[in-house]
């Protein structure tokens, strides 16, 4: 599999999950990949990840779905893939005319999983995998404050991260560090078919500048080669780009992406 294949199977693996966790539903097929969990709290809990299709049938394939999430006012995105989207998506998408929020160039990033720098964090602070009630808290209070994302998320998430943690063969991997007691920094880990996913990846603002995202994503990376891959994936927002390049990932492709938010 190559790695733009992987970078798509890694998103398609990470929202299937969510729509699994959630009680959503994923649909899958050649040509489209879509999801609904129903929720109407963030964006990203709703959303089209593939459209590759010939131009000529975009309208026929993309209407449907676009008229059910926007009937039922659920936020929702719509990716834009460089290297793998129907041609004119971008024009399509845009002809609708419902206020659409745009990110644009999403770097997409890999890095190979041998010769690995050793995980270095200051002596105050302590690294666990979240089990617990209170690892569990301790995460999301971190994932909450550190995304700023909207309060009524908070019990999607907390469903989330607690479902995620007794599935049969879990396929998230959770990481809270503490400094001094207090919870900082978290990340996850994704365990793809053919390739390591690092997700949600954050520190509280009030501890930034201690490298603890660069090393809770390393702590991740190393779960990882533990497990086995090779090759790990991630998604990188504009102030985790600089650290991800220091750790040696490269962009391997870039993504746009459309957002509505329900109004």
């Amino acid at each position: 599999m190559n790695t733009i294949s992987l970078i798509e199977e890694n998103a398609l693996t990470y929202y299937k999950g969510l729509a699994r966790l959630l009680g959503g539903h994923f649909t899958e097929t050649e040509e489209i990949a879509w999801f609904t969990t129903g929720r109407q709290s963030l964006y990203r809990f709703n959303g089209v990840l593939r459209t590759a299709t010939r131009a000529e049938n975009l309208s026929r394939l993309a209407d449907p779905i676009f008229e059910i999430l926007h009937s039922k006012k659920l936020p929702f995105f719509w990716v834009d893939w460089q290297n793998n989207s129907a041609p004119g998506l971008e024009e399509f998408l845009k002809s609708k005319n419902i206020g659409w929020e745009i990110f644009k160039g999403m770097p997409c990033m890999s890095r190979g999983l041998n010769d690995l720098p050793e995980l270095s964090l200051p002596k105050e602070v302590e690294l666990v995998r979240v089990q617990s009630e209170q690892d569990q808290a301790d995460w999301l209070n971190v994932l909450m404050e550190g995304f700023e994302e909207p309060e009524p998320s908070r019990p999607d998430f907390q469903q989330i991260l607690a479902n995620s943690l007794t599935e049969p063969s879990p396929k998230f991997e959770h990481f809270v560090a503490r400094w001094q007691g207090e919870a900082c920094t978290i990340s996850t880990l994704l365990h793809a078919d053919h390739g390591a996913g690092i997700y949600h990846v954050t520190t509280l603002p009030r501890y930034r500048g201690h490298g603890l995202g660069k090393a809770l994503t390393l702590a991740a990376m190393q779960s990882a080669h533990g497990a086995g891959y090779k090759q790990s994936i991630l998604f990188a927002t504009p102030s985790g780009f600089p650290i991800y390049k220091q750790l040696g990932f490269k962009t391997v492709t870039t993504a746009d992406g459309f957002v509505w938010n329900g109004k």
